[in-house]
């Protein structure tokens, strides 16, 4: 786990009173950052660590702006809609499939901040039911690249053009959709 300054200040507003945190920009839902190490070969849900919950559009910058880049480039990071686990076999992911991304490690952080951002602030397509779809987004580190995903709750939605240009190596081009395949 990540701990900084920032996450003894963001303890202490979440302990705080609902006036002080009016201040802040909530999000239209809570999204929580799990961990599974690369190298840990068990893959039930207690093999995932739920490092934080995003709550709000300054304490989701504030954690991405302080996450270090060899994190993002060497442990395996979900950022899925709170209720739902960074598993296949969650209810909200059986029927469901992903988009996945090859993107060089070159360019991997910046990227993976940058879809984070427009995932929390939904505004990962123009179309409002693609978006609502939208299970969550992952990272998989590899040799000299890493995989990232988009997951979907269905298969509704398989053509990658639906997804954002805004985040630069985001492209259609090289996507693939797979259906999930959850274990019985």
């Amino acid at each position: 786990m990540v701990t900084s300054q920032f996450d003894i200040q963001m303890d202490s507003i979440a302990n705080s009173d609902a006036t002080s945190l009016s201040m802040f920009n909530p999000l239209q839902h809570k999204w929580n950052l799990w961990a599974h190490l690369p190298h840990d070969v068990e893959w039930t849900i207690n093999s995932y660590k739920n490092i934080y919950t995003f709550t709000t559009v300054e304490n989701t910058i504030a954690i991405l702006e302080t996450l270090p880049d060899v994190l993002v480039k060497n442990c395996m990071l979900f950022i899925m809609k709170d209720g739902i686990m960074p598993i296949w076999e969650d209810p909200s992911n059986k029927e469901g499939g992903c988009f996945s991304y090859k993107i060089s490690n070159k360019n991997v952080y910046e990227i993976w901040k940058h879809l984070t951002y427009v995932l929390v602030g939904e505004t990962m397509s123009t179309n409002q039911s693609f978006v609502n779809n939208i299970n969550g987004i992952t990272i998989s580190p590899k040799k000299n690249f890493c995989i990232i995903k988009i997951w979907m709750k269905t298969c509704e939605y398989q053509n990658p053009t639906i997804v954002t240009t805004e985040v630069n190596g985001i492209i259609p081009q090289g996507c693939l959709f797979k259906k999930h395949e959850p274990t019985k």
